[in-house]
């Protein structure tokens, strides 16, 4: 699946499970810089800590394995560590991935307890905290776009001693629920250990689609889980590249009849579902019962997504529910670059499926050159396109 922005795509390789502090090693070894995401983590309003990576061996390969020495321990609740996350200040595609780890979190072990209330126990620590946002910004320096997950390896057989309790650890509870809400498809083998922690369920969660993809790798990483059991190697890969492209993707459509609200009301929320992250919204004029006019809101998502974006329907309209469909689509991958027009520096957009490329310029930039060169935006719009069809010409 292309890249939905032009960014990279990551494959997490869960052969062995996953866990956060694995998931923080594996994106570092893949060029991510735990200096770089160390600095960022002091926004976080949380006791003083140092990360360092030690290189281990699991089996027969190389890994990092991640150190967090933390000042004071301290567990925050659900609330606490969206309060933490939404002070910090990360960039909106990081705070988006972070916030949504703690959501599928606490559904996890709202089921796991049967609560809506649940205490976060261990994955509400201080070291949960630095490997949920960790784990994102090291996504956001590596400009990973989209993530999938072919497999999950969870087990088979483990006991743990949780704090509230003797648990099965492969998976246990809370992790389980997540995993299988969130569609993922799951490998179980013999084990002494916890392999997949709620924390590592949940970053999977709220990043990666079920599933794989075709890309041109051009980085990857290793992650070290803390115990080296000598029937398997106790690590998590992660794979880096460009998507290839080609195919059919699912992806779905959430609607909305709406009647009673105004057409500036109805193109506000289509726009703060685009800023969230829609592939697409937009309005139809539809008739409604005794002869209503109005309109249906409609937003394509990635799948996995449904929930997230039919909660933004629910609370910025007046509408009792909303329903989704699962389309097939297929796609032309998307890069985006700069391009040095005899008008200006101007973003350009280079499609591609199979034989088929297309480049077109961003609009946006057409309309401020038409702005500052007095121009009509066609004219502009059409001196690009020709620069542009001479530049695939050459």
């Amino acid at each position: 699946m292309a890249a939905r922005d032009g960014g990279n795509v990551a494959i997490f390789d869960c052969f062995s499970g996953i866990a956060g502090d694995m998931t923080v090693a594996a994106l570092v070894g893949a060029g991510a810089s735990l200096e770089g995401i160390s600095a960022q983590l002091r926004a976080l309003a949380i006791p003083p800590f140092s990360l360092s990576i030690e290189t281990v061996r699991r089996g027969g390969i190389e890994a990092g394995l991640l150190h967090v020495a933390i000042e004071r321990e301290q567990t925050y609740g659900a609330d606490e560590m969206r309060a933490k996350i939404e002070a910090a200040g990360f960039p909106a595609r990081v705070t988006r991935r972070a916030l949504g780890t703690v959501s599928a979190l606490v559904a996890g072990e709202s089921e796991a307890h049967r609560t809506s209330q649940p205490h976060l126990h261990e994955a509400g620590g201080v070291d949960a905290l630095i490997d949920i946002c960790g784990s994102m910004l090291a996504l956001e320096a590596l400009n990973v776009s989209q993530c999938f997950c072919p497999v999950v390896t969870v087990g088979g057989g483990a006991i743990a001693r949780a704090e509230h309790g003797v648990i099965p650890a492969s998976p246990g509870p809370a992790a389980a629920a997540i995993l299988r809400e969130h569609a993922f498809a799951l490998r179980f083998t013999q084990s002494a250990h916890e392999m997949v922690t709620p924390t590592g369920a949940a970053i999977l969660a709220a990043v990666a689609q079920p599933g794989g993809t075709t890309l041109r790798l051009s980085a990857s990483g290793t992650g070290a889980g803390t115990f080296n059991p000598e029937e398997r190697p106790n690590a998590l890969r992660v794979f880096i590249g460009a998507a290839a492209g080609g195919g059919a993707h699912t992806v779905s459509e959430l609607a909305a009849n709406i009647d009673d609200m105004t057409p500036v009301m109805l193109s506000e929320v289509r726009d703060r579902l685009m800023s969230a992250g829609a592939l697409d919204a937009w309005t139809e004029a539809i008739g409604m019962k005794k002869g209503r006019p109005g309109a249906k809101l409609c937003a394509l998502v990635r799948t996995g997504e449904e929930e997230r974006f039919a909660a933004l329907f629910l609370r910025e309209t007046t509408t009792l529910g909303v329903r989704f469909t699962s389309y097939e689509r297929f796609e032309m991958t998307r890069v985006h670059r700069s391009f040095q027009s005899s008008l200006g520096l101007v973003a350009i957009k280079v499609s591609s499926y199979g034989a088929v490329t297309r480049v077109t310029p961003e609009f946006e930039d057409v309309r401020r050159i038409s702005t500052e060169r007095g121009l009509p935006v066609l004219a502009v719009q059409r001196i690009i396109e020709a620069e542009l069809l001479g530049l695939r010409d050459e």
